[in-house]
C-alpha cells in the first residue's frame, strides 16, 4: 500500500491492487515479492487512473487494514530503496533536480517507484534511461525552476495510516512509535534488513565530464552551468 501512493489510482483500483497482493503474499506467508507489486500497480495505472489526491485516499484506504500488512508494505518499499541505490543513479537525479543531497536521493528514489515496474527497472538497469520518464522545456531559465523528480510524502504514508487505525494522538513521537512497532513485527517474522550496497562515487559536480559519460542523454538534456 505505501508504494500506491505515489499513484493515480482510484479507491477500487487500490483494493484491487492490495487484494491481490495480501491474499497472494501476506494471508498466505509466502516471501515478500516486490515485482509483482509494482506489476499490480502497472495494471492499474495502464486503465487510465488519474488523479492527484491518492496519497490521502490510500492513507485513508491502507488504515483500514492491519498493522501486519501496514508494516509488510513498508518491508518493501526498504527493499526497493536498497536495489535502486547506485553511483549511476544517483548521477541522474542530480542532473534532472540540478542537485542532489543524500535525503533528496531517498525521495528521487521513491519518487522513481511510483512509476511502476516498467519505469523502475529501466532506469535502475540504465539510468540514462531516465530520459524518457522526465520533461525536457525549452530553455536553460525554465529548467532550472521546473518540475522537482522527488516525492518525500510517500516515505509517510504507512505512518500516517498506522497513526489513524491506531488513534495515535501524539504527532512528535509518532515516527518514533511506528519505528518501534515496525522493527518489533519484523522481528516477529524473523526479517532481516536489505544492507545498502557499498557504493563509490565515480562522477563529480565540479567535473562535468565524469557526469556525461555515465548519463549522456540526460547530460545533454539537463546540465546547466551555473554561474
Amino acid at each position: 500500500y505505501e508504494k500506491l501512493s505515489n499513484y493515480d489510482l482510484s479507491g477500487g483500483q487500490i483494493e484491487n491492487v492490495s487484494r491481490k497482493y495480501l491474499i497472494n503474499k501476506i494471508l498466505n506467508q509466502k516471501e515478500f515479492n516486490y515485482e509483482e507489486i509494482l506489476e499490480y500497480i502497472k495494471e492499474e495505472i495502464d486503465k487510465g487512473s488519474e488523479g492527484f489526491d491518492l496519497i490521502s485516499n490510500l492513507t485513508e484506504k491502507l488504515s483500514k487494514l492491519t498493522n501486519e500488512e501496514i508494516f509488510s508494505f513498508g518491508i518493501i518499499i526498504d527493499e526497493l530503496m536498497a536495489k535502486s541505490y547506485s553511483s549511476r543513479l544517483w548521477c541522474a537525479a542530480y542532473l534532472v533536480n540540478h542537485g542532489c543531497s543524500d535525503d533528496g536521493f531517498d525521495y528521487f528514489r521513491l519518487w522513481l517507484i511510483s512509476k511502476g515496474k516498467e519505469a523502475f527497472y529501466d532506469v535502475v538497469n540504465n539510468p540514462d534511461n531516465l530520459i524518457n520518464y522526465v520533461h525536457l522545456v525549452d530553455s536553460p531559465e525554465d529548467e532550472l525552476y521546473g518540475e522537482f523528480y522527488e516525492n518525500e510524502d510517500f516515505l509517510y504514508i504507512a505512518v500516517d495510516a498506522y497513526a489513524k487505525k491506531n488513534n495515535v494522538e501524539s504527532f512528535e513521537n509518532l515516527y518514533e512509535i511506528y519505528l518501534d512497532e515496525f522493527d518489533n513485527y519484523k522481528d516477529k517474522i524473523k526479517y532481516e534488513d536489505s544492507d545498502y550496497p557499498h557504493i563509490k562515487i565515480t562522477w563529480n559536480e565540479e567535473e562535468p565530464d565524469t557526469m556525461r559519460v555515465l548519463c549522456p542523454k540526460l547530460f545533454e538534456g539537463f546540465y546547466l552551468e551555473l554561474e
